[in-house]
């Protein structure tokens, strides 16, 4: 009977230490919350971008662009992207490009006018006569969005403009958690509201611990190291991609964004090793591959490169930039002839074009 009291009273103990140690994490990270929640917050309106995000109903969106925001630097059209607005009723004689992605493919930094996606637009049009179609280029892409976000665009949201080519602009980061790691400049992480502070807590450093057992045998370069370590994650989202891609009979381009690598030159990048790599796991997944280091290639990373006051950035191009891709894209879709055939009889080919 003693053991069974001395039993019970240590389980009880136990209990209400517990109970006390969650309540007292769940207080302090709370505050610690509310803390880097405001100074989020701050940095965001220092920016001028305050008004640009909102919540998404879509816990795994996290956020999403405000809707109808015509204000600078926004821009946002009614249905939550920075372009112009396009009914979702395509007309019979219209071809329309798709383009999914994050603030490589918005244009951060420089016009809407100015982003690759719209002067693509602008040269498939002004070489109308020589298409059976008048083309519209449509960017569904948000800043700071990692693949597993763009993902669910293309599910929910990219068919009901009845698309006949989409464009999958991914940039080297795009592995990253939108709420873990920082790749959209902790947007993700102003706008995540965990139910327990405690319970988030432990799931980050289950997901810290993970990363860091993975990285032992990996790069130590971040682009290098973030494809390392969560290589099967990638393969399973093109592998997803590709099969959205299939089943809907819609040819996916996937388009590579160089890194603009301090200190050296297109024609010494040191990853190249990764965009093989990359091209070759999204050809198998029956998704067509466009390498935007094949544009660069002539340029110095600095004429292409969005300059910036403090610091460096290694993503975004500036409008020089966007006008080279777009004019690749221009001459790889008109050589696929999509908008001609309106089908590519070698869409599931896994080729490049």
């Amino acid at each position: 009977m003693t053991h069974l009291k001395n039993f019970s009273l240590l389980i009880g103990t136990i209990i209400i230490f517990s109970l006390t140690l969650f309540v007292g994490g769940e207080w302090y990270l709370g505050l610690k919350y509310d803390a880097d929640h405001r100074r989020i917050a701050s940095e965001i309106s220092s920016m001028g971008n305050g008004l640009c995000y909102a919540p998404s109903s879509n816990p795994k969106l996290i956020y999403t662009f405000t809707p109808n925001n015509h204000q600078f630097p926004c821009w946002i059209n009614s249905q939550g992207y920075r372009d112009y607005e396009y009914p979702l009723r395509k007309n019979s004689n219209t071809f329309r490009i798709l383009i999914i992605g994050d603030s490589v493919a918005t244009g951060y930094g420089v016009t809407l006018d100015e982003t690759f996606g719209k002067i693509l637009e602008q040269r498939l049009n002004d070489h109308q006569r020589h298409l059976p179609a008048n083309v519209e280029v449509i960017t569904l892409a948000r800043n700071g969005y990692s693949t597993s976000q763009e993902i669910i665009i293309l599910e929910n949201e990219a068919f009901r403009y009845s698309p006949d080519l989409i464009i999958w602009s991914y940039v080297l980061n795009d592995p990253a958690d939108p709420i873990f790691h920082n790749a959209n400049g902790e947007i993700g992480k102003y706008f995540y509201k965990p139910r327990f502070h405690m319970i988030d807590w432990i799931k980050r450093e289950i997901f810290l611990a993970h990363e860091k057992r993975g990285k032992t045998d990996c790069p130590k370069e971040y682009h290098e190291m973030l494809h390392c370590v969560y290589w099967n994650q990638v393969e399973a989202h093109l592998l997803h991609i590709g099969q959205i891609s299939k089943e809907k009979n819609i040819p996916i381009v996937f388009l590579i964004h160089p890194v603009f690598k301090k200190g050296t030159s297109f024609q010494a990048y040191p990853l190249t090793s990764l965009h093989s790599k990359l091209a070759n796991l999204a050809s198998r997944m029956g998704l067509m591959v466009a390498d935007g280091l094949e544009s660069y290639l002539t340029f110095r990373p600095d004429e292409l490169r969005q300059p910036v006051q403090d610091g460096y950035d290694p993503w975004h191009p500036n409008a020089k930039g966007h006008r080279v891709l777009a004019e690749y894209l221009y001459h790889k879709i008109l050589q696929g002839h999509y908008i001609e055939d309106r089908q590519c009889p070698g869409i599931h080919c896994g080729t490049h074009i």
